[in-house]
């Protein structure tokens, strides 16, 4: 396995920065997983967008140990971070974490996956045979969520106007509105009489992230109950 000391993976995330990463606080009473992104890096440190819970900065205390993983490159790597410190930079809320293991390149999974149902509807955006006149939104449950991605059940006579790689647009309807998303089919599975689709998103804007990424959140909790 591909491993990084801490000071080689701050001088591989100073080229990288905006890089999404997820931080992963694992015990007491804020455990859940929150998305950020690299901001700076000064020093030993990593400087990233504060996350945020419910709207407000997630409340963290100094010395505690978070699991970072960050995808760049193609590929996904992740260590374990100390909180340094927190505060704003040029107006910008900033967390502050020291690297203390080496960083590992870890199989390509950047997003936590959830088990939802969902009332999706997808529509194809392009395709060998495309109709926009014609073309209409196709309904479905989803089955599981991420940031990268949905995957869906399609009824065996609606899967016919999906295939690899096709674009799509995807509308997911949660508590905070409804919004919309481009992505790619990535698989497309039979399972018995229906079809598995997934789709990943070609893009994550941070209006679309924070609704989003709470809803996995809870998704996420709730499994744990």
């Amino acid at each position: 396995m591909e491993t990084m000391t801490p000071r080689a993976f701050l001088s591989f995330l100073n080229g990288r920065i905006g890089s999404k990463v997820l931080l992963f606080n694992e015990a007491g009473l804020y455990k859940g997983t929150y998305p950020s992104r690299v901001e700076d890096v000064k020093g030993d440190l990593i400087g990233l967008s504060h996350p945020l819970l419910r709207g407000a900065l997630l409340p963290v205390l100094r010395n505690v140990e978070l699991k970072l993983k960050v995808e760049t490159d193609g590929a996904l790597y992740q260590t374990t971070v100390s909180v340094a410190r927190g505060g704003p930079q040029d107006g910008v809320p900033m967390l502050w974490v020291a690297p203390v293991s080496d960083a590992e390149r870890v199989q390509r999974r950047y997003f936590v996956r959830v088990p939802c149902l969902l009332k999706t509807s997808f529509f194809r955006l392009e395709g060998e045979g495309l109709k926009p006149e014609t073309e209409g939104w196709v309904s479905a449950v989803s089955r599981d969520i991420s940031l990268g991605g949905v995957g869906v059940l399609v009824p065996e006579s609606l899967s016919g106007g999906f295939a690899e790689q096709d674009r799509v647009l995807v509308r997911l309807p949660l508590q905070d509105g409804t919004f919309y998303l481009s992505g790619k089919v990535a698989r497309k599975l039979r399972k018995e009489d229906v079809w598995e689709i997934g789709f990943a998103f070609e893009s994550m804007p941070g209006s679309v992230e924070k609704p989003l990424g709470a809803f996995i959140r809870q998704q996420e909790l709730a499994g744990r109950q």
